[in-house]
């Protein structure tokens, strides 16, 4: 083995190590999934997209719909239905980050108001996460009864329309439920989004949950 070869190799070692951490998750009932393909392929799409050359907000969102998209295929190959592979996903992106939201969450029920702090913890994580440029992200309103923010554009919704999976936009749509659906017991979510139908615009749209 020479040199160059060595290198190569480290390096994908690398790459395949961002998305080892979600598909320790990754499982579906009566089912055996290739998770090295998996692996394999995200690799794969990572050079092609040049992720080490990307800021790092985009490598986490390139990690993410990279994991999907990649996901997904390997489980159609597979024979599982397109609901059923969504949902194993998804479950598989809510555990990964599960020990640090768990620990805002402590955080936020053992706050005067909850929905406050929901707010004071994740409006940081969105604007860093989903930056203006990829999404043009603008928050309509922020109080302790109402928070709203609108995208109108979606980096997820062209990730997957290049790729010519459109169907797998509705899953990054699910991903970013999650920190809605870990809080049900204080936060409702009203998410009005297009761009699983192809069109022009999202809004998220958070309220205390009735009767807190």
């Amino acid at each position: 083995m020479n040199e160059n070869t060595e290198t190569i190799q480290t390096g994908s070692e690398s790459v395949g190590q961002r998305i080892d951490p979600i598909l320790e998750y990754l499982e579906i009932e009566d089912a055996d999934i290739d998770k090295s393909l998996i692996r394999k392929r995200f690799i794969d799409i990572w050079e092609y997209e040049k992720g080490d050359d990307l800021d790092e907000e985009e490598q986490y969102l390139t990690t993410v719909a990279a994991f999907i998209y990649n996901a997904h295929n390997v489980l159609d190959d597979a024979n599982i239905r397109i609901d059923k592979a969504r949902l194993s996903i998804i479950m598989a992106l809510t555990a990964w980050k599960k020990p640090e939201r768990d620990k805002m969450i402590e955080k936020e029920k053992a706050s005067e108001n909850p929905f406050k702090t929901f707010i004071e913890n994740h409006q940081p994580e969105v604007d860093e996460t989903h930056v203006w440029k990829h999404f043009l992200l603008e928050h309509k309103k922020a109080d302790e009864k109402n928070w709203v923010y609108k995208m109108k554009k979606c980096w997820f919704a062209e990730f997957f329309i290049r790729f010519g999976r459109t169907d797998y936009i509705k899953t990054a749509c699910e991903f970013d439920k999650i920190a809605a659906e870990a809080r049900q017991d204080y936060v409702d979510l009203k998410l009005s989004n297009l761009f699983a139908q192809l069109g022009s615009i999202c809004q998220f749209d958070y309220k205390p949950k009735k009767g807190e």
